[in-house]
């Protein structure tokens, strides 16, 4: 660059550059309104290789929908307190449409946030509106590969997390293909998750959607996430939400696929759901909102032989509600579920709905208890021990008999 004539051809390049930027502003596919690409691209965080799984633990990745009420200073603070525990957060920022262009939903303020707190971030990509247009136009996919890949270099993600659904069985090699040609245009070193449908009876409309995950062929390719819960949501009558014997048997129909035990994420609720007699679907309810309904009512809560916990209460209108929900006692069999299984880790839906004591039973079943991974343990323990929302024994309860750790 010493020759002067060289000087020349990249001021004239810069220069040409400026002007191209100012007259076509930010027009890319993956463009919001008012972002200013030019200070996200100020602070990228450094590069994070993925660590070693230890034998005996699973790693622990958290769902995180800035879009609903529990987003705010709590999840910062919860982030803050159990960041060396995340191996990743991935937030609801992108969704895929048809053409393969991404609506950006980003939030800078949290990457800024992740990047200080060295939490690796694997943003969830949706397809917009249940489309599989992209998916089955070549074109179009390639154009989503691109996209995708793109934001990843920007922002120095740690991987993606794809959640498609709604896609029809026809779709199924589709999404194999875009997943392998994600994998083969992305760094090595960028992790990524498929959530798919448990192949196991669900009791709710997304049954029919199963057949589009092909989970030994998308295993190939990245690791997934197995969603094995609302087995009763929504759309069903009352019922646990995640029964033991069936996540048993989500895990078992994923390993007879020809899925590797470090290849599978086990998803775990942290949530339940409230049916009120004569409702056409049920309400779903955090975990901290449970604790808090069940003390505002008095109510003993009972278990079933899995120790999930459920109850009924009659509200100010004289509806009779029942209500079904997870809880560190369930979960913790769960986890134990996946930890004997040798699976890579697992998933909380979500971030938010969870709470000190739900974290306290994570840590510990997932092997992470006697970690000094925090440089403050101290300041942990007293911030565990000053719970806002309640510790569990706060909840009046019913003998749960003889609960099993599953198997």
């Amino acid at each position: 660059m010493r020759n002067r004539t060289w000087v020349w051809v990249l001021v004239a390049v810069v220069v040409a550059a400026g002007l191209w930027a100012a007259l076509a502003g930010d027009r890319g596919p993956t463009a919001k309104p008012g972002s200013d690409r030019s200070n996200d691209n100020l602070q990228l965080p450094a590069k994070q290789a993925p660590r070693a799984k230890v034998p005996g633990q699973l790693f622990i990745l958290g769902f995180y929908d800035e879009t609903e009420e529990a987003r705010g200073e709590d999840i910062l603070a919860t982030l803050r307190r159990y960041r060396d525990h995340i191996e990743y957060l991935s937030p609801f920022w992108y969704s895929v449409r048809a053409d393969g262009s991404v609506v950006d939903r980003s939030d800078r303020d949290l990457r800024d946030f992740a990047a200080r707190e060295n939490i690796k971030l694997m943003p969830l990509f949706n397809n917009y509106q249940g489309t599989d247009a992209f998916l089955t136009d070549a074109a179009a996919r390639r154009r989503a590969v691109d996209n995708i890949v793109q934001l990843v270099r920007r922002h120095g993600y740690g991987g993606v997390q794809i959640d498609f659904q709604l896609l029809k069985p026809q779709s199924r090699q589709e999404l194999t293909t875009f997943v392998r040609e994600l994998r083969q245009a992305l760094p090595e070193d960028k992790a990524i998750t498929v959530s798919v449908i448990p192949h196991r009876h669900q009791e709710d409309a997304t049954q029919h959607s199963k057949d589009a995950y092909s989970y030994k062929g998308l295993a190939q390719y990245a690791r997934l996430v197995l969603m094995a819960y609302d087995r009763h949501g929504e759309m069903t009558r009352p019922g646990p939400v995640a029964p033991l014997d069936w996540v048993g048997e989500v895990i078992a129909a994923a390993r007879e696929d020809g899925v590797p035990a470090d290849k599978i994420w086990l998803g775990i609720p942290a949530y339940g759901y409230d049916w009120a007699e004569g409702a056409e679907r049920a309400v779903p309810v955090s975990l901290r909102e449970v604790r808090t309904l069940a003390r505002r009512h008095d109510i003993r809560v009972q278990r079933d032989d899995d120790g999930i916990p459920h109850f009924t209460y009659v509200d100010e209108r004289g509806v009779r509600h029942t209500v079904w929900y997870e809880d560190e006692v369930s979960v913790a069999r769960k986890v134990r579920l996946a930890r004997r299984h040798d699976l890579y880790g697992v998933a909380i839906w979500r971030l938010g709905y969870e709470d000190a004591p739900y974290w306290r039973m994570l840590l510990r079943e997932t092997g992470r208890t006697g970690m000094d991974m925090t440089p403050d343990r101290n300041r942990q323990r007293e911030s565990e021990n000053q719970d806002p929302e309640g510790d569990a024994s706060d909840v009046q309860e019913g003998h749960p008999g003889n609960v099993p750790d599953g198997g």
